[in-house]
């Protein structure tokens, strides 16, 4: 089979591509994203790809220009023949719409990354993006809200037309669900619940033996609210809670800690300023942006991991778990302890008491802070792997295909 991959949204789809290769797939996938950014290209996030890309991997810049990727049929004719050629489209980000333009006989499987349908399909989100959009400063706002229009049932439509759709599962995103009802309108459609990770090169590092306990987060900062046009509440980490409670903890308890944090997301220095106000600055390592093996390494050095605290779900931190860190997050075990009928190991908190105990036993406890780990590990292999999700795409396409 041929698979064409369009939209590369932190790689996800990049996994999915090269693991189809491996099981003999003809693949092709296109690359948007610039050298610089870091989780959208391949070579940053495999060791086994070097830049200048091999064949099967296309650099298309061309792809970051909207009127491209909403009239692909006039600006990028031989990209569509490439995709035409296609058994199947797998399709993510602004690839979504160009099920328009493609043949009818070739699938697609629309694998959402979150803001691709939560976002980008939602009519008043897209028309406040576009008021407040300086490139169009010039644009009557009438024909502002006319192209918000026109965008939004544009990416609908091509939706509309998968054979598949891989989003998140339900109860998790109520926002997303109901777009989807209102995109395929009382009509079945094909469904996987997507929250995969790649296992393969992350093996168990048992915890180091810092003299003083080491945090390390690498979630983005995203929590003061309201957020602006193109951001929803659900993207909200929770990050305020996660300083608050490490302070409480400082109080409480009177001990020091090795804190680790990088440097991205958009309250950025609203954390840097709260940090200050909670009066433990002088105990964080700001780090840059930074390629998966350093985060690898930086996992590796540390006793535990913070993820998200807020309205989100845990994604990146399950590699924390993987390698066998602890992990403290909003674990949403109302989704996914029934949904994989196990109990979650994932040192659940919702506020920062339950921080503060949580690292109350984790510093004070040695043995148990092996057994979540391990426990960890363990979990994330059994529900997390993204062969799963490869697995159930390459069949998933062959029984269509059969039929």
């Amino acid at each position: 089979m041929k698979i064409g991959f369009l939209g590369n949204t932190n790689n996800y789809p990049f996994i999915i591509a090269s693991q189809m290769r491996e099981m003999g797939c003809e693949v092709v996938l296109y690359i948007d994203a610039p050298a610089n950014d870091t989780l959208h290209r391949p070579e940053h996030h495999a060791s086994n790809i070097k830049y200048p890309y091999p064949e099967w991997i296309k650099e298309n810049f061309s792809l970051r220009n909207a009127a491209f990727t909403h009239f692909p049929n006039i600006f990028l004719r031989k990209l569509l023949r490439e995709l035409n050629t296609c058994d199947a489209v797998i399709l993510n980000d602004y690839g979504h719409r160009f099920k328009n333009f493609i043949k009818p006989s070739v699938l697609s499987i629309s694998m959402f990354s979150g803001g691709d349908l939560e976002i980008m399909a939602d009519y008043d989100n897209v028309r406040k993006m576009k008021m407040v959009n300086p490139k169009l400063s010039g644009v009557p706002d009438f024909i502002k809200k006319a192209y918000a229009v026109f965008s939004v049932n544009q990416l609908r439509k091509g939706i509309s037309k998968a054979s598949l759709i891989s989003y998140f599962p339900k109860g998790m995103i109520p926002n997303g669900e109901k777009f989807l009802s209102e995109i395929f309108r009382g009509k079945s459609f094909s469904r996987f619940n997507h929250f995969h990770i790649i296992t393969e090169g992350f093996n168990y590092v048992a915890p180091p033996e810092n003299k003083i306990f080491r945090i390390f987060s690498f979630t983005r900062f995203m929590w003061k609210t309201p957020f602006p046009p193109g951001r929803t509440i659900y993207e909200n980490k929770g990050n305020d809670i996660m300083l608050r409670g490490i302070a409480l903890f400082l109080k409480t308890y009177d001990k020091r800690l090795d804190i680790h944090f990088v440097e991205k997301g958009l309250h950025l220095q609203e954390s840097k300023n709260l940090i200050d106000e909670l009066g433990f600055a002088d105990m964080v390592t700001w780090h840059k942006e930074m390629p998966f093996k350093d985060l690898k390494y930086h996992i590796s050095k540390a006793d535990i991991v913070f993820e998200q605290m807020g309205k989100h779900f845990v994604s990146g931190g399950l590699y924390a778990m993987l390698m066998g860190r602890p992990l403290i997050a909003n674990a949403r075990p109302e989704i996914f302890e029934p949904l994989l009928n196990e109990p979650t190991p994932i040192c659940h908190a919702l506020t920062e008491e339950d921080i503060c105990n949580w690292l109350h036993k984790l510093t004070s406890d040695t043995e148990l802070l092996y057994s979540i780990g391990k426990r960890s590990r363990e979990y994330v292999l059994k529900h997390f792997d993204i062969m799963n999700e490869t697995l159930y795409f390459k069949n998933f396409i062959q029984e269509k295909l059969a039929n």
